[in-house]
Protein backbone atom coordinates (compact mmCIF):
# COMPACT_ATOMS: atom_id res chain seq x y z
CA UNK A 1 0.00 0.00 0.00
CA UNK A 2 1.44 3.29 -0.71
CA UNK A 3 2.99 5.96 1.73
CA UNK A 4 0.17 7.62 2.93
CA UNK A 5 0.67 11.84 2.08
CA UNK A 6 -0.81 14.91 3.67
CA UNK A 7 -0.79 18.34 3.24
CA UNK A 8 -2.93 20.92 4.84
CA UNK A 9 -3.94 19.32 7.81
CA UNK A 10 -6.64 21.96 8.00
CA UNK A 11 -8.26 21.37 4.30
CA UNK A 12 -9.23 17.60 3.27
CA UNK A 13 -7.71 16.42 -0.10
CA UNK A 14 -11.33 14.57 -0.62
CA UNK A 15 -14.59 15.06 0.83
CA UNK A 16 -16.82 12.06 0.60
CA UNK A 17 -20.72 12.55 0.71
CA UNK A 18 -21.85 9.43 1.39
CA UNK A 19 -20.84 6.49 3.68
CA UNK A 20 -22.29 3.17 2.23
CA UNK A 21 -19.28 0.92 -0.12
CA UNK A 22 -18.80 3.36 -2.71
CA UNK A 23 -18.33 5.98 -0.42
CA UNK A 24 -15.92 3.80 2.06
CA UNK A 25 -14.51 2.30 -0.76
CA UNK A 26 -13.53 5.92 -2.65
CA UNK A 27 -12.39 7.24 0.43
CA UNK A 28 -9.60 4.39 1.11
CA UNK A 29 -8.34 4.96 -2.61
CA UNK A 30 -7.85 8.43 -1.85
CA UNK A 31 -6.08 7.71 1.19
CA UNK A 32 -3.69 5.73 -0.94
CA UNK A 33 -3.19 8.50 -3.05
CA UNK A 34 -2.38 10.64 -0.62
CA UNK A 35 -5.64 13.17 -0.50
CA UNK A 36 -6.25 13.16 3.44
CA UNK A 37 -10.42 11.98 2.95
CA UNK A 38 -13.15 13.17 5.00
CA UNK A 39 -16.54 10.96 4.94
CA UNK A 40 -19.84 12.44 5.74
CA UNK A 41 -22.82 10.18 6.77
CA UNK A 42 -26.23 12.16 7.38
CA UNK A 43 -27.01 8.27 8.89
CA UNK A 44 -25.66 5.82 10.17
CA UNK A 45 -22.65 4.11 7.56
CA UNK A 46 -24.65 2.00 4.95
CA UNK A 47 -28.10 3.42 5.93
CA UNK A 48 -28.94 3.11 2.28
CA UNK A 49 -29.10 0.45 -0.47
CA UNK A 50 -25.09 -1.08 0.60
CA UNK A 51 -26.56 -3.22 3.23
CA UNK A 52 -30.14 -4.29 1.73
CA UNK A 53 -28.46 -6.10 -0.90
CA UNK A 54 -27.92 -9.52 -1.87
CA UNK A 55 -24.22 -9.19 -0.50
CA UNK A 56 -22.76 -10.96 -3.57
CA UNK A 57 -19.16 -9.91 -4.74
CA UNK A 58 -19.54 -11.99 -8.01
CA UNK A 59 -16.63 -12.39 -10.29
CA UNK A 60 -18.76 -11.60 -13.89
CA UNK A 61 -19.41 -15.18 -14.87
CA UNK A 62 -22.69 -13.68 -16.02
CA UNK A 63 -20.91 -11.79 -18.38
CA UNK A 64 -19.36 -14.37 -19.99
CA UNK A 65 -22.39 -15.51 -21.29
CA UNK A 66 -23.02 -12.56 -23.48
CA UNK A 67 -19.02 -11.68 -24.54
CA UNK A 68 -19.07 -8.98 -22.13
CA UNK A 69 -15.03 -9.08 -21.71
CA UNK A 70 -14.50 -5.72 -20.01
CA UNK A 71 -16.94 -6.22 -16.96
CA UNK A 72 -16.25 -9.55 -16.56
CA UNK A 73 -12.44 -8.24 -15.56
CA UNK A 74 -13.55 -5.26 -13.74
CA UNK A 75 -15.49 -7.78 -11.66
CA UNK A 76 -12.86 -10.18 -11.42
CA UNK A 77 -10.23 -7.30 -10.54
CA UNK A 78 -12.78 -6.42 -7.90
CA UNK A 79 -13.55 -9.44 -6.28
CA UNK A 80 -10.00 -10.32 -6.06
CA UNK A 81 -9.53 -7.11 -4.37
CA UNK A 82 -12.23 -7.47 -1.49
CA UNK A 83 -10.91 -11.03 -1.26
CA UNK A 84 -7.39 -9.88 -0.77
CA UNK A 85 -8.21 -6.54 1.46
CA UNK A 86 -11.30 -7.84 3.62
CA UNK A 87 -10.36 -11.92 4.17
CA UNK A 88 -12.39 -11.61 7.08
CA UNK A 89 -15.81 -10.46 6.32
CA UNK A 90 -16.22 -12.39 2.73
CA UNK A 91 -16.86 -15.73 2.16
CA UNK A 92 -16.97 -18.52 -0.65
CA UNK A 93 -20.70 -18.59 -2.11
CA UNK A 94 -21.39 -21.87 -3.61
CA UNK A 95 -23.83 -21.48 -6.34
CA UNK A 96 -26.34 -24.25 -8.33
CA UNK A 97 -28.31 -23.51 -11.10
CA UNK A 98 -31.03 -26.57 -12.14
CA UNK A 99 -30.42 -26.86 -16.09
CA UNK A 100 -33.08 -28.38 -18.10
CA UNK A 101 -33.37 -29.71 -21.35
CA UNK A 102 -34.22 -27.40 -24.42
CA UNK A 103 -33.89 -24.50 -22.50
CA UNK A 104 -31.38 -21.47 -22.93
CA UNK A 105 -29.56 -22.25 -19.60
CA UNK A 106 -28.18 -25.72 -21.00
CA UNK A 107 -25.22 -27.54 -19.80
CA UNK A 108 -23.40 -26.86 -22.87
CA UNK A 109 -24.22 -22.93 -22.44
CA UNK A 110 -22.31 -23.62 -18.50
CA UNK A 111 -19.38 -25.18 -20.02
CA UNK A 112 -18.38 -23.11 -22.64
CA UNK A 113 -18.66 -20.11 -20.05
CA UNK A 114 -16.69 -21.95 -17.47
CA UNK A 115 -13.41 -23.01 -20.17
CA UNK A 116 -13.37 -19.24 -20.92
CA UNK A 117 -13.38 -18.53 -17.98
CA UNK A 118 -10.13 -20.45 -17.14
CA UNK A 119 -8.50 -19.75 -20.28
CA UNK A 120 -9.42 -15.73 -19.70
CA UNK A 121 -8.32 -15.87 -16.10
CA UNK A 122 -4.79 -17.22 -16.86
CA UNK A 123 -4.13 -14.88 -19.44
CA UNK A 124 -5.21 -12.23 -17.70
CA UNK A 125 -4.81 -12.99 -14.08
CA UNK A 126 -1.54 -14.46 -11.91
CA UNK A 127 -4.09 -17.66 -10.32
CA UNK A 128 -6.88 -18.91 -12.05
CA UNK A 129 -8.82 -18.72 -9.20
CA UNK A 130 -8.91 -16.74 -5.99
CA UNK A 131 -7.37 -18.24 -3.29
CA UNK A 132 -11.20 -17.81 -0.95
CA UNK A 133 -12.97 -19.70 -4.04
CA UNK A 134 -11.66 -23.56 -3.73
CA UNK A 135 -14.35 -25.04 -5.35
CA UNK A 136 -13.71 -25.31 -9.47
CA UNK A 137 -16.94 -24.58 -11.53
CA UNK A 138 -18.22 -27.36 -13.65
CA UNK A 139 -21.77 -28.70 -14.83
CA UNK A 140 -22.86 -31.84 -12.37
CA UNK A 141 -25.03 -34.83 -13.73
CA UNK A 142 -28.71 -35.11 -12.62
CA UNK A 143 -30.09 -33.18 -9.83
CA UNK A 144 -27.00 -33.01 -7.78
CA UNK A 145 -26.99 -31.42 -4.40
CA UNK A 146 -31.18 -29.59 -5.20
CA UNK A 147 -34.00 -29.29 -2.55
CA UNK A 148 -36.76 -32.04 -3.39
CA UNK A 149 -39.02 -29.34 -4.29
CA UNK A 150 -37.14 -28.71 -7.55
CA UNK A 151 -38.91 -29.63 -10.17
CA UNK A 152 -37.24 -32.69 -12.16
CA UNK A 153 -38.88 -32.99 -15.77
CA UNK A 154 -36.76 -31.97 -17.81
CA UNK A 155 -33.28 -32.02 -15.56
CA UNK A 156 -30.52 -32.43 -17.37
CA UNK A 157 -27.92 -31.05 -14.57
CA UNK A 158 -26.87 -28.78 -12.15
CA UNK A 159 -24.50 -25.78 -13.05
CA UNK A 160 -22.06 -25.33 -9.94
CA UNK A 161 -20.02 -22.55 -9.55
CA UNK A 162 -18.40 -20.07 -6.41
CA UNK A 163 -18.75 -16.59 -5.84
CA UNK A 164 -17.49 -14.05 -3.00
CA UNK A 165 -20.36 -12.91 -0.54
CA UNK A 166 -20.27 -10.37 2.45
CA UNK A 167 -20.38 -12.19 5.73
CA UNK A 168 -21.86 -9.49 7.44
CA UNK A 169 -22.18 -5.86 5.82
CA UNK A 170 -22.11 -3.34 8.73
CA UNK A 171 -19.05 -5.26 10.04
CA UNK A 172 -17.49 -4.97 6.73
CA UNK A 173 -18.24 -0.86 6.30
CA UNK A 174 -17.05 -0.67 10.31
CA UNK A 175 -13.86 -2.09 8.74
CA UNK A 176 -13.31 -0.12 6.32
CA UNK A 177 -14.20 2.96 8.34
CA UNK A 178 -11.59 2.11 10.99
CA UNK A 179 -9.07 1.89 7.52
CA UNK A 180 -9.58 5.15 6.65
CA UNK A 181 -9.24 6.81 9.85
CA UNK A 182 -6.33 4.42 10.53
CA UNK A 183 -4.84 6.22 7.28
CA UNK A 184 -4.80 9.75 8.74
CA UNK A 185 -8.88 10.17 7.16
CA UNK A 186 -11.94 11.22 9.17
CA UNK A 187 -15.41 9.75 9.41
CA UNK A 188 -18.67 11.50 10.55
CA UNK A 189 -21.98 9.99 10.87
CA UNK A 190 -25.12 11.69 11.58
CA UNK A 191 -23.69 14.61 9.89
CA UNK A 192 -25.70 15.92 6.81
CA UNK A 193 -24.23 18.09 4.04
CA UNK A 194 -25.88 20.95 3.06
CA UNK A 195 -24.30 23.78 1.49
CA UNK A 196 -21.15 23.88 -0.85
CA UNK A 197 -19.30 26.95 -2.41
CA UNK A 198 -16.21 27.47 -3.88
CA UNK A 199 -13.58 29.25 -2.17
CA UNK A 200 -11.78 32.42 -3.62
CA UNK A 201 -8.48 30.97 -3.16
CA UNK A 202 -9.15 27.61 -4.97
CA UNK A 203 -11.43 24.43 -3.19
CA UNK A 204 -14.60 24.01 -2.24
CA UNK A 205 -16.37 24.29 1.37
CA UNK A 206 -18.88 22.14 2.54
CA UNK A 207 -21.11 23.36 5.31
CA UNK A 208 -23.04 20.87 7.29
CA UNK A 209 -25.87 20.49 10.00
CA UNK A 210 -25.07 17.73 13.25
CA UNK A 211 -27.04 17.73 16.56
CA UNK A 212 -28.30 21.23 15.62
CA UNK A 213 -25.40 23.07 15.57
CA UNK A 214 -23.38 23.63 11.61
CA UNK A 215 -20.11 22.71 10.83
CA UNK A 216 -17.88 24.34 7.62
CA UNK A 217 -15.12 21.83 6.31
CA UNK A 218 -12.49 23.28 3.67
CA UNK A 219 -11.21 20.33 1.02
CA UNK A 220 -9.64 20.56 -2.35
CA UNK A 221 -12.45 17.73 -4.37
CA UNK A 222 -15.87 16.73 -2.92
CA UNK A 223 -17.44 13.28 -4.25
CA UNK A 224 -21.03 12.68 -3.94
CA UNK A 225 -20.82 9.10 -3.78
CA UNK A 226 -25.04 9.46 -2.35
CA UNK A 227 -26.29 6.22 -4.23
CA UNK A 228 -30.30 7.08 -4.76
CA UNK A 229 -29.50 10.93 -3.52
CA UNK A 230 -26.66 11.48 -5.76
CA UNK A 231 -29.50 13.44 -8.40
CA UNK A 232 -30.76 15.57 -5.01
CA UNK A 233 -27.17 16.54 -4.16
CA UNK A 234 -26.51 17.29 -7.91
CA UNK A 235 -29.34 19.42 -8.08
CA UNK A 236 -28.45 21.74 -5.41
CA UNK A 237 -24.98 22.10 -5.61
CA UNK A 238 -25.06 22.68 -9.20
CA UNK A 239 -28.30 21.61 -11.33
CA UNK A 240 -30.35 18.82 -12.08
CA UNK A 241 -28.85 16.23 -14.25
CA UNK A 242 -31.46 13.50 -15.42
CA UNK A 243 -28.42 11.55 -16.34
CA UNK A 244 -27.89 10.64 -12.34
CA UNK A 245 -31.50 9.30 -11.89
CA UNK A 246 -32.11 6.32 -9.44
CA UNK A 247 -35.66 4.97 -9.71
CA UNK A 248 -35.79 1.57 -9.49
CA UNK A 249 -36.86 0.09 -6.27
CA UNK A 250 -34.76 -2.54 -5.75
CA UNK A 251 -35.93 -5.39 -2.58
CA UNK A 252 -34.85 -8.68 -0.93
CA UNK A 253 -37.36 -10.53 1.17
CA UNK A 254 -35.77 -12.60 4.13
CA UNK A 255 -38.13 -16.24 5.31
CA UNK A 256 -38.40 -17.54 8.40
CA UNK A 257 -37.43 -20.54 6.51
CA UNK A 258 -33.76 -22.19 7.36
CA UNK A 259 -31.26 -23.02 4.52
CA UNK A 260 -28.25 -24.70 3.84
CA UNK A 261 -25.48 -22.25 4.64
CA UNK A 262 -22.89 -21.50 2.19
CA UNK A 263 -24.87 -22.13 -0.74
CA UNK A 264 -26.86 -19.46 -3.16
CA UNK A 265 -29.82 -20.93 -5.13
CA UNK A 266 -30.58 -19.73 -8.90
CA UNK A 267 -34.27 -20.62 -9.04
CA UNK A 268 -36.96 -19.61 -12.08
CA UNK A 269 -41.17 -20.28 -11.71
CA UNK A 270 -41.01 -21.65 -15.51
CA UNK A 271 -37.78 -24.16 -15.01
CA UNK A 272 -34.84 -23.19 -17.00
CA UNK A 273 -36.60 -20.26 -18.72
CA UNK A 274 -37.51 -16.64 -17.79
CA UNK A 275 -36.48 -14.40 -14.85
CA UNK A 276 -33.95 -16.46 -12.10
CA UNK A 277 -34.07 -15.00 -8.33
CA UNK A 278 -31.08 -16.26 -5.60
CA UNK A 279 -31.48 -17.79 -2.59
CA UNK A 280 -28.99 -17.47 0.22
CA UNK A 281 -29.03 -18.46 3.84
CA UNK A 282 -29.34 -15.84 6.25
CA UNK A 283 -29.69 -15.11 9.34
CA UNK A 284 -31.24 -18.80 9.99
CA UNK A 285 -33.43 -18.21 7.19
CA UNK A 286 -33.42 -17.39 3.82
CA UNK A 287 -32.78 -14.38 1.54
CA UNK A 288 -34.65 -13.82 -1.77
CA UNK A 289 -34.41 -11.75 -4.48
CA UNK A 290 -33.87 -9.41 -6.13
CA UNK A 291 -37.16 -7.75 -7.04
CA UNK A 292 -37.34 -4.67 -8.86
CA UNK A 293 -39.62 -1.86 -9.77
CA UNK A 294 -39.82 1.74 -10.97
CA UNK A 295 -39.64 4.52 -8.10
CA UNK A 296 -42.00 7.40 -8.82
CA UNK A 297 -39.05 9.91 -8.25
CA UNK A 298 -35.75 9.64 -7.01
CA UNK A 299 -34.99 9.85 -3.28
CA UNK A 300 -33.95 12.85 -2.37
CA UNK A 301 -33.18 13.47 1.17
CA UNK A 302 -34.66 9.51 2.00
CA UNK A 303 -32.49 6.54 2.60
CA UNK A 304 -34.03 3.84 1.67
CA UNK A 305 -37.51 3.31 -0.55
CA UNK A 306 -40.63 1.97 1.59
CA UNK A 307 -41.93 -0.91 -0.33
CA UNK A 308 -45.85 -1.08 -0.76
CA UNK A 309 -47.25 -4.54 0.88
CA UNK A 310 -48.78 -4.92 -2.50
CA UNK A 311 -45.74 -5.28 -4.38
CA UNK A 312 -44.11 -7.47 -0.91
CA UNK A 313 -46.97 -9.66 -1.57
CA UNK A 314 -46.33 -9.83 -5.22
CA UNK A 315 -43.10 -11.19 -4.81
CA UNK A 316 -43.97 -13.56 -2.24
CA UNK A 317 -45.83 -15.01 -4.92
CA UNK A 318 -43.35 -15.12 -7.88
CA UNK A 319 -40.52 -16.38 -5.40
CA UNK A 320 -42.78 -19.41 -3.97
CA UNK A 321 -43.43 -20.70 -8.07
CA UNK A 322 -39.87 -20.37 -8.46
CA UNK A 323 -39.21 -21.76 -5.01
CA UNK A 324 -41.91 -23.95 -3.47
CA UNK A 325 -39.64 -24.86 -0.08
CA UNK A 326 -40.62 -21.45 0.89
CA UNK A 327 -44.26 -21.67 0.79
CA UNK A 328 -45.80 -21.15 4.28
CA UNK A 329 -42.92 -19.16 5.01
CA UNK A 330 -43.36 -15.92 6.65
CA UNK A 331 -41.47 -12.91 5.20
CA UNK A 332 -39.98 -10.94 8.22
CA UNK A 333 -37.66 -8.56 6.99
CA UNK A 334 -38.12 -6.74 3.69
CA UNK A 335 -34.44 -4.93 2.78
CA UNK A 336 -34.98 -2.34 -0.15
CA UNK A 337 -33.02 0.39 -1.68
CA UNK A 338 -32.93 2.41 -5.03
CA UNK A 339 -30.31 2.28 -8.15
CA UNK A 340 -29.77 4.03 -10.96
CA UNK A 341 -31.70 3.37 -13.76
CA UNK A 342 -31.27 4.19 -17.97
CA UNK A 343 -34.33 6.55 -18.56
CA UNK A 344 -35.66 8.24 -15.85
CA UNK A 345 -38.72 6.20 -15.78
CA UNK A 346 -37.25 3.33 -13.38
CA UNK A 347 -38.02 0.30 -15.99
CA UNK A 348 -34.12 -0.50 -17.38
CA UNK A 349 -31.53 -0.58 -14.74
CA UNK A 350 -28.47 1.54 -15.98
CA UNK A 351 -25.36 -1.30 -16.45
CA UNK A 352 -22.55 1.31 -16.37
CA UNK A 353 -21.05 2.81 -13.26
CA UNK A 354 -21.23 6.90 -14.33
CA UNK A 355 -18.91 9.59 -13.40
CA UNK A 356 -20.03 13.50 -13.64
CA UNK A 357 -17.49 15.94 -13.50
CA UNK A 358 -19.48 18.87 -13.21
CA UNK A 359 -16.69 21.37 -14.08
CA UNK A 360 -16.90 20.17 -17.16
CA UNK A 361 -20.35 21.39 -17.49
CA UNK A 362 -20.20 24.77 -15.56
CA UNK A 363 -20.60 23.64 -12.38
CA UNK A 364 -18.39 23.67 -9.68
CA UNK A 365 -14.39 22.82 -10.22
CA UNK A 366 -13.58 19.79 -7.99
CA UNK A 367 -17.16 18.73 -7.47
CA UNK A 368 -17.69 15.30 -8.64
CA UNK A 369 -20.61 12.26 -8.67
CA UNK A 370 -19.85 8.92 -9.08
CA UNK A 371 -22.85 6.58 -9.52
CA UNK A 372 -21.98 3.00 -9.18
CA UNK A 373 -24.16 0.11 -10.70
CA UNK A 374 -22.78 -2.59 -8.51
CA UNK A 375 -21.11 -3.24 -5.40
CA UNK A 376 -18.72 -5.39 -7.08
CA UNK A 377 -17.01 -2.53 -8.32
CA UNK A 378 -16.97 0.18 -5.96
CA UNK A 379 -13.11 -0.14 -6.08
CA UNK A 380 -12.80 0.29 -10.15
CA UNK A 381 -15.41 3.30 -10.01
CA UNK A 382 -13.24 5.04 -7.57
CA UNK A 383 -10.00 4.38 -8.94
CA UNK A 384 -11.20 5.95 -12.23
CA UNK A 385 -12.61 9.07 -10.52
CA UNK A 386 -9.11 9.78 -9.00
CA UNK A 387 -6.77 8.61 -11.48
CA UNK A 388 -6.60 12.24 -11.98
CA UNK A 389 -6.34 13.47 -8.69
CA UNK A 390 -2.88 13.65 -7.40
CA UNK A 391 -1.51 14.32 -3.78
CA UNK A 392 -1.86 18.10 -3.98
CA UNK A 393 -5.38 17.57 -5.46
CA UNK A 394 -4.50 18.75 -8.69
CA UNK A 395 -7.15 18.26 -11.77
CA UNK A 396 -4.71 17.42 -14.67
CA UNK A 397 -7.85 17.60 -17.20
CA UNK A 398 -10.41 14.81 -16.15
CA UNK A 399 -13.08 13.75 -18.52
CA UNK A 400 -16.44 15.20 -18.51
CA UNK A 401 -19.36 12.72 -18.60
CA UNK A 402 -17.77 9.72 -19.05
CA UNK A 403 -18.55 5.85 -18.19
CA UNK A 404 -15.59 4.36 -16.16
CA UNK A 405 -14.11 1.46 -18.28
CA UNK A 406 -11.05 1.37 -16.50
Amino acid sequence: MPATRFSDSAVYGAIIVGGGIQGLVAALTAAEQGLRPLVLERGKLGAGASTASMGVLHGGLRYLQSLDIGRWYRSRQNQDWFAREFPDHCEPLLCRMPLYRGALRSPLLFRGAFLAERWLSRLAFSAPRPPTLPTPPRVARGDHALPPQVPERGLVGVAEWSELAISDAPALLAAMAARVEAMGGDIRQQEEATELAERPGGGLSLTTRARGRENSYAGSTVLICAGGGARSLAARWDRDLPVLSARVLAFNLLFDRPMEPGVALALSAAPGRGRSFFLRAHQGGTLAGTFYHPLPEDLGREPRPAVPQALIDRATAEIERAAPQLRGGRVIEVWAGALPDKTGQGVTLRNRDLIVDHAKHGGPRGLFTLLGTKLTTARSLALAALEHIGPDAGLSDPPGLWMATA
